[in-house]
């Protein structure tokens, strides 16, 4: 605040207001809502075990489209038979398609065949 501003008295007491309800908000939240981020932890942590019986108890073939169908993170589909194809096409990854490849000829030998400044307008 300015040092020459004027408070009032209405100003006053909305700040008194303002400042008790945060603090019975504070304390209400701690009675009531406390515990929730401490279930969350919890629960959170425990995807990886729930994911992991659900493949034991419904099979590679549902789980693995259950996995598709809500976009489950990798991490949670190490287990499945698809994803240790897809790992294994991953490591073996062939480049026999660039065996005879040739560079094109150029007229400069730097450039493709036409020169930049035949495509571009240079000072």
């Amino acid at each position: 605040m300015k040092q020459d501003q004027i408070i009032f008295t209405d100003q006053l007491l909305h700040h008194r207001c303002v400042a008790s309800r945060a603090e019975e908000t504070r304390k209400s939240w701690m009675e009531n809502e406390a515990w929730y981020p401490v279930v969350q932890r919890q629960l959170y942590s425990r995807y990886g075990q729930i994911y992991k019986e659900c493949l034991e108890q419904y099979g590679n073939a549902s789980f693995e489209y259950f996995a598709k169908r809500i976009r489950l993170r990798k991490d949670f589909q190490a287990n499945t038979a698809a994803a240790g194809q897809e790992q294994e096409r991953e490591s073996e990854i062939s480049m026999d398609h660039l065996k005879d490849y040739k560079v094109s000829k150029t007229t400069n030998g730097e450039y493709g065949l036409v020169k930049p400044s035949r495509i571009f307008y240079c000072f």
